[in-house]
């Protein structure tokens, strides 16, 4: 009895010490590993295409540089309660995946989502994020917020834009932008540059200006500025050059339908003229077709006479003889 339980307890020993052995070359990810991402443009737009929202964008490319085919979860941090607009990969166009958004901490969300596949080691993986929030309250003035940008993956370089709506002024940012550059359509954008972030970074950024309009700086509809030109003239445009896009298509069917009748109409008098001439034809060659058919009969049998005789002088054999005669019959 001790001696079957001596050998029991060994087995289970040298399996469990197997198991130890096998454990560390069993590939797994690292909790919380993530891919770097090798470039990041940050975009905030306040009041862009809706008020008093501000707009931001994530577009970068991630690289695996885990060593091993990435099929984690990648995460973004963003402000408490902010409206997502879309979660996307950016490979073959704008695929947008579905995400879980984790509201434990107290001072952020987290965006969670999975690439729609395995991510190779070494590739690079672009992508796009975009969602809305409301740091200030609409009418209030001077419009001011803070922006924390708050990577949860490292960053090799990273441009943030900062985009002041049209009509602003009395612009003031913290930190002070490294750029500036205004454009015909009435923005001016403030551009900042940082490189080798990590997850454990975040930048801040004060933002206030002056603006009486509680507009949007652009048509939310079509993502270009506020038409300026009055509604009436331009339904007016629009029902003009509908009516001359149906004349040209009445026109143009008419022709067709012109060619068309004058097509069908000679095809029937062709047909009248083909009918007339074959009945004619007919009378007048009755005679013909008798006399061609009497002589096709003694043709044939003349063949037959001939075909006989060689095969009685023995120039062809029987088998030759009935292949030639079922041939003439045909």
């Amino acid at each position: 009895m001790l001696k079957s339980r001596s050998q029991k307890l060994l087995m289970v020993t040298l399996v469990f010490a197997l198991m130890l052995t096998l454990i560390p070359t069993m590939p797994a990810f690292a909790e919380g590993e993530t891919m770097t991402m090798k470039q990041l443009y940050y975009s905030v737009w306040p009041e862009y295409d809706k008020a008093p929202d501000v707009l931001v964008i994530y577009s970068g490319v991630f690289v695996n540089d885990t060593g091993a085919p990435f099929q984690g979860e990648l995460r973004y941090k963003v402000p408490k309660n902010a409206n997502i607009n879309m979660v996307c990969e950016t490979e073959k166009g704008m695929l947008c995946q579905k995400y879980v958004v984790d509201k434990d901490n107290p001072d952020y969300d987290v965006i969670v989502w999975k690439p729609s596949h395995p991510v190779e080691p070494g590739a690079e993986f672009p992508v796009m994020m975009e969602y809305y929030h409301q740091p200030f309250a609409a009418g209030s003035s001077p419009k001011a917020f803070t922006e924390t940008f708050r990577p949860a993956f490292p960053v090799e370089t990273l441009a943030v834009d900062i985009k002041a709506p049209t009509g602003a002024s009395e612009i003031a940012l913290t930190p002070e932008a490294q750029q500036t550059e205004s454009d015909a359509e009435g923005f001016t954008s403030y551009y900042y540059q940082y490189t080798n972030l990590t997850n454990e970074d975040a930048f801040t950024f004060d933002v206030s200006y002056v603006r009486e309009s509680n507009e949007p700086s652009v048509d939310p509809g079509t993502g270009q500025g506020a038409p300026q030109e009055d509604s009436s003239s331009q339904a007016g445009s629009t029902n003009t050059m509908v009516i001359v896009l149906l004349l040209v298509f009445v026109a143009l069917l008419s022709v067709f339908l012109f060619i068309a009748i004058n097509n069908n109409n000679k095809q029937n008098q062709n047909k009248g003229k083909g009918k007339k001439g074959n009945k004619g034809n007919q009378g007048k060659g009755g005679g013909k077709g008798a006399s061609a058919k009497k002589s096709s009969g003694k043709t044939s049998a003349e063949e037959k006479r001939k075909l006989r005789k060689m095969l009685i002088d023995g120039k062809i054999s029987e088998e030759t003889y009935h292949q030639l005669l079922e041939e003439i019959d045909d």
